[in-house]
């Protein structure tokens, strides 16, 4: 697999679509990951303060 590990026998424009596709999937769970932790911190500050 070349040009961004996009899959073979596609057009050039369609392993262009399919690299922003994914980009845009990889950066939507980087965010949900991103909020997940900052949930889990502020849960473990909450907890901590009630102690």
């Amino acid at each position: 697999m070349k040009n961004g590990n996009a899959p073979s026998g596609m057009s050039e424009a369609e392993k262009q679509t399919f690299i922003r596709r994914r980009r845009g999937r990889n950066l939507a769970m980087l965010f949900a990951l991103i909020g997940l932790v900052v949930l889990f911190y502020f849960i473990a500050l909450a907890r901590m303060q009630v102690s």
